[in-house]
């Protein structure tokens, strides 16, 4: 999740009976929620960035590659913007 919202922050909270994990992103006033309920995940997102349109955009890219472990994760980091390449 960090390399696909890195300005975010993780957090779990305990809302109505259940867990969620929740990004939050200060700088943009982004948000999303996750939780599970009967087997299914659901997700709540809101303000300018859908974060976690961001998070499954880049799994997806990653299952896609076929799910390759951490040590073939490279982040290249320049002031023009980042790179990440398995």
């Amino acid at each position: 999740m960090q390399l696909a919202v890195p300005g975010a922050q993780r957090l779990t909270v305990e809302r109505d009976g259940h867990t969620e994990d929740v990004l939050v992103d200060t700088e943009s006033g982004s948000w999303a929620a996750v939780y599970e309920v009967g087997g299914q995940w659901l997700v709540r997102q809101g303000a300018p960035d859908a974060l976690w349109d961001a998070v499954e955009g880049l799994f997806g890219r990653w299952r896609a590659a076929g799910a390759p472990p951490l040590e073939q994760f490279t982040v290249h980091v320049t002031p023009e913007g980042r790179t990440i390449r398995w």
